[in-house]
C-alpha cells in the first residue's frame, strides 16, 4: 500500500520536474529573454497596466500596433496573463520580494506548466475514481 503511493507521488514529482525543466529551456539556453512576437505584445500590454492600473488598460488604445488604424487592447484581447502576471508582480513587491515583470512574465508559463500538470492528475483521479489512473 505504501509502496503505491511512493511510485505513484515519484511519478507525479517526476512529471512536474518535467513539465517545469521543458518550459524553462529556453531560460537554460538564452537566459530570461522574450522570444517572438506574441510573448512581446502580452508583455508590453502587462507593463501597462502594471503603470497604469486595471481601469486605464481596459480602455486603452494602443496607436503603436496595427499601423495605421491602431488597436483598442482592454477589449480585443484576452487579458487572464496579463492580470495574472501583474497579480504576481504587485504581491512580490508588496511582500518584499522585487522581480522584475520580465523575469515573471518569462516565468508564468513554468508556473502554469506546473499547475496545469497538478490539476490533470487531481482531474484524472477524479474521473476514473483511481490514483493509479491519474
Amino acid at each position: 500500500w505504501m509502496v503505491g503511493w511512493a511510485v505513484r507521488l515519484i511519478v507525479v514529482g517526476l512529471s512536474l520536474y518535467a513539465s517545469k525543466e521543458i518550459r524553462m529551456l529556453a531560460v537554460h539556453n538564452y537566459g530570461y529573454v522574450i522570444h517572438e512576437f506574441d510573448p512581446w505584445f502580452n508583455f508590453r500590454a502587462t507593463q501597462y497596466m502594471v503603470d497604469h492600473g486595471y481601469h486605464a488598460f481596459n480602455n486603452w488604445f494602443d496607436y503603436e500596433v496595427w499601423y495605421p488604424l491602431g488597436r483598442h487592447v482592454g477589449t480585443t484581447v484576452y487579458p487572464g496573463m496579463m492580470w495574472t502576471s501583474s497579480a504576481i508582480y504587485h504581491t512580490l513587491q508588496d511582500i518584499g520580494y522585487p522581480m522584475s515583470l520580465n523575469d515573471i512574465c518569462v516565468l508564468v508559463p513554468a508556473w502554469f506548466a506546473v499547475t496545469a500538470c497538478i490539476f490533470t492528475f487531481l482531474l484524472a483521479w477524479e474521473v476514473y475514481g483511481s490514483a493509479n489512473a491519474a
